[in-house]
């Protein structure tokens, strides 16, 4: 028997979908909506409320209100919770489960906030029956609470899991979108309509086909909560069983007569383990003979002759690299998504979702609309374009040529390449500068190391806008593909920003990716992809040479000495002991490592030693004929008990470090702190000479990137 009582019903879902999802409402349920909170209300009897449970593609969650209040207080909650009479809802010996959000000052925790409106509930039952209801994870009923800024809202969960759960899903491939921000998608490009025109649709990246087989439920009338296996109030008290069974009828025959007049649906992708997935899902549903996904590269694409398509709907989500150091990679891939749709289908509509409009405009394409949405805590737009062959790709802001900067960049890099060619086949350099902010439009250092770049951004200055630093970066990157002639993904891509106060530099996700390169027949491990730096320091390759020459039968200490490479040369010039010091274990390591690949091993000749230099340096009792002294310029590490500031602490740490040195030895002293003055005081009591021009290579003449001194005992 039909239930004819009105309900208030709340429905949540994704961060920009409420517009679509109160057409969608309106559409299945011929109701009036209004706002909500978190989404949409409206009114009506529960089989309106079964039908969006059944029916929407864009909700969250359905919720048949109880009750709400203004008053948001600890006291009006538990009035509100205890004046429903919950016999109506749950039988003493049935489950329940209450899910609570926000925070009252009595309730600082959602699970708390669950357990006293459960508390409250079973309170009820056991003044009035004497027994109670259990809590469960698949309960009979499921209560909700929500404490918001202005209201408080009491009411019964209708749905059970997320409606995004359509039941189909049983793998995917890396970063799916949710099935219903997928259907927002569609809805946002018109699909809907185009599908009832039996109009043809594509997705030439589908990874494991979320958006085709949203675009094919679509298309095919297919209800998406048809395939769940359990609603949240099947086993409510007040469950119109009749109602339920009457709207799912309904669906399955419209889903009978839909799939029967279905246009071709077509899915590509690179990965092919994903294709896989993607068929057998649709496989499953029953929508296996109009729809298909085939494994083929973008590059590769072009339109299929085999199937019977009417010009309708391109709709990808490509990647959008969220880490600066991807994007780069995807520029190739935004500009064949432009020649696609001009070369390859005419008359086609094209949306294409994405986080980053310097990505977007590659497509060479003028949008006629654009639509924000949120990929979870992503904010990307939905860009929609309309293709002609007669249409001109729009001048790509980052391709050769494209700009008298981005040419005159290409011309430097080009320019430094050339200068430096004879000196670089004369020494066998193998990792060196190339370019270093030469340019003020390009403010990067760019290194070559074999067959990888490394490029770090300077932070651009405050007047310029941080999409146009970006666009330059991606510009420099793009450019140094073309003119080293090596893929983009061997560009490593890192941004760095002047230190202040407690600020450091922290380590990246780990590749683990080391490589080798060679410096005056010394081996030398880097990894151009984990750290702010490689573990190489190219501007001190002269001083590394020096250090080789001079070593000959030395005692050498190598204080801050990150990845060891004075070390490994020291070793290779003759050293007879080395004392390598740091307060890194992780370079330590590595240390140990460009030791070992040059024939060194630990032991009373070659030590490692895990300290705070500067404490280390004052309890030392040895002797060395030759010191490094090469610290940071500002270091406030947990390890060390104070900060180090290389202009405030130079002074004491060289007192210190000229107490471990021989009559005869030499310390050699080096930071590249832009302003560095050396204290006058030491001038007076040591013998210095500045060897920083000499101490400087070939590729960082343009500005001198560091300091360096030979400090002496005045009576040697």
């Amino acid at each position: 028997m039909t239930n004819t009582q009105i309900f208030r019903f709340w429905v949540t879902c994704p961060q920009g979908v409420t517009g679509l999802l109160r057409q969608e409402i309106e559409g299945i349920a011929a109701v009036t909506t209004g706002d909500w909170h978190k989404g949409v209300t409206f009114e009506g009897p529960l089989i309106d409320a079964y039908r969006v449970c059944l029916w929407s593609r864009l909700a969250n969650r359905v919720f048949l209100a109880l009750d709400e209040t203004s008053d948001v207080s600890f006291g009006a909650l538990e009035r509100m919770v205890t004046s429903i009479d919950w016999d109506e809802h749950v039988r003493p010996t049935g489950s329940l489960k209450v899910n609570f959000a926000g925070y009252l000052p009595e309730i600082r925790d959602t699970r708390f906030g669950a357990q006293k409106v459960k508390d409250w509930v079973v309170d009820q039952f056991r003044a009035r029956h004497g027994s109670r209801p259990d809590v469960a994870q698949d309960p009979d009923l499921i209560i909700y609470a929500q404490v918001a800024k202005k209201k408080m809202f009491l009411g019964i969960e209708l749905t059970g899991d997320s409606l995004h759960r359509r039941g189909y899903r049983q793998s995917t491939g890396p970063a799916p979108i949710k099935e219903n921000l997928a259907a927002a998608l569609l809805f946002a490009a018109d699909w809907p309509a185009m599908a009832r025109e039996k109009q043809s649709f594509l997705d030439l990246m589908c990874g494991s086909g979320t958006l085709v087989i949203e675009a094919a439920m679509i298309a095919a009338d297919y209800a998406p909560g048809l395939g769940r296996e359990r609603f949240g109030f099947e086993n409510w008290l007040q469950h119109a069983h009749e109602d339920w069974q009457t709207v799912q009828h309904d669906a399955r025959t419209r889903r009978q007569v839909g799939i029967e007049q279905m246009p071709p649906i077509l899915g590509y992708d690179s990965d092919a383990g994903v294709i896989a997935q993607a068929n057998e899902t649709l496989e499953k549903l029953g929508l296996a003979e109009q729809v298909r996904c085939y494994y083929k590269d973008l590059d590769e694409w072009t339109l299929p002759t085999h199937w019977p398509l009417k010009a309708g709907l391109w709709l990808s989500n490509p990647p959008y690299g969220e880490r600066l150091g991807d994007k780069p990679t995807l520029l190739k891939t935004y500009r064949r998504i432009g020649e696609i749709a001009r070369g390859e289908l005419e008359g086609w509509s094209m949306a294409i979702l994405t986080s980053e409009d310097i990505l977007a405009r590659e497509i060479g394409l003028r949008p006629t609309q654009k639509r924000t949405f949120y990929n979870g805590a992503i904010e990307t737009t939905l860009y929609r374009y309309q293709a002609t062959p007669a249409d001109k790709p729009r001048e790509s802001t980052l391709s050769a040529g494209a700009s008298e900067q981005a040419l005159a960049f290409k011309n430097r890099v080009e320019k430094n390449l050339k200068q430096l060619k004879k000196w670089r086949t004369k020494e066998s350099i193998e990792a060196y500068r190339v370019y270093d902010a030469d340019l003020p439009d390009f403010a990067i250092a760019v290194d070559h190391y074999g067959d990888w770049l490394h490029v770090q951004e300077y932070a651009a200055p405050k007047s310029v806008p941080e999409h146009k630093a970006q666009q330059r970066l991606l510009t420099a990157v793009d450019l140094l593909s073309q003119i080293f002639t090596i893929p983009v993904a061997q560009i490593a891509v890192k941004r760095r920003e002047k230190q202040k106060g407690t600020k450091q530099y922290e380590k990246n996700a780990p590749s683990g990716q080391f490589f080798e390169v060679s410096e005056y027949g010394v081996k030398l491990r880097v990894n151009l992809l984990d750290y702010l730096d490689t573990g190489l320091f190219l501007d001190h390759r002269n001083t590394r040479q020096w250090v080789q020459k001079n070593a000959q039968g030395k005692r050498v200490l190598n204080l801050f000495c990150y990845t060891g490479s004075f070390s490994a040369h020291a070793l290779l010039g003759g050293a007879i002991k080395t004392v390598s010091v740091d307060l890194s274990k992780t370079y330590l390591k590595w240390a140990r490592d460009n030791l070992e690949m040059n024939g060194g091993k630990e032991g009373p000749n070659h030590q490692f030693v895990h300290a705070d230099c500067l404490t280390w340096l004052k309890d030392c009792k040895d002797a060395f004929d030759l010191i490094i002294l090469d610290p940071p310029t500002f270091s406030n590490s947990a390890r060390m008990t104070d900060t180090l500031d290389v202009q405030r602490d130079h002074e004491s740490m060289i007192h210190d470090a000229m107490q471990l040195l021989t009559a005869d030895g030499v310390l050699v002293f080096s930071n590249n702190a832009k302003k560095f003055v050396l204290a006058d005081e030491l001038k007076a009591r040591f013998q210095v000479k500045d060897v920083t021009l000499r101490s400087v290579p070939n590729d960082f003449k343009r500005g001198l990137p560091h300091h360096c001194f030979e400090i002496r005992h005045r009576f040697a």
